[in-house]
């Protein structure tokens, strides 16, 4: 009897097996049809037109152009003001003046001293006559809440400008 009970499931399972016998390839057929996808077109390729070159004038546009020389004379023998480069450089010439601060004064009577800070944090003392900025920035006064500079500028055609500027003393209450 058990040989029979063995029979009768084994065959129950074989038939079983016989339920889903179709081809592989219907299968898959079928599910390439269910999974493709809905792709929108590309838009239209932009297609560039290039504009013919026209030379205009008789410089070669592929050569580094020469500054213009419409005054061969140097600003020198112009009757205008230059600066003296023949003095040596100070130490805070090397910074901008946006990057300095003035963070108190020495001294009394006639003679004071202005404490500047640079962004390294490094502490210098200048006086009257000293030179500040990378403009040629002359001290001209220290008072007990700024110091005015007159710094040079070039115009541009060979001559220079002065200009004014004041770097005020920054207080704790000034700070931000």
């Amino acid at each position: 009897m058990y040989r029979y009970g063995v029979l009768i499931l084994a065959g129950a399972l074989l038939l079983g097996c016989r339920a889903n016998d179709e081809p592989i390839r219907d299968f898959i057929a079928q599910a390439h049809d269910e999974a493709k996808a809905r792709v929108e077109p590309l838009q239209e390729q932009y297609e560039f037109v290039a504009d013919e070159f026209v030379m205009t004038s008789d410089r070669i546009p592929f050569l580094r152009p020469r500054p213009e020389q419409a005054d061969k004379s140097t600003g020198e023998s112009k009757n205008c003001w230059q600066p003296t480069h023949n003095r040596k450089q100070m130490p805070l010439e090397r910074y901008p003046l946006e990057q300095l601060s003035m963070k108190g004064i020495l001294g009394g009577g006639k003679q004071l001293w202005a404490l500047i800070y640079t962004p390294e944090g490094q502490l210098f003392k200048i006086r009257e006559g000293h030179y500040i900025g990378l403009n040629s920035g002359k001290v001209l006064r220290v008072s007990q809440k700024s110091i005015e500079i007159e710094e040079v500028l070039p115009d541009g055609v060979g001559c220079w400008l002065k200009r004014s500027v004041t770097l005020p003393l920054l207080t704790t209450d000034s700070v931000v």
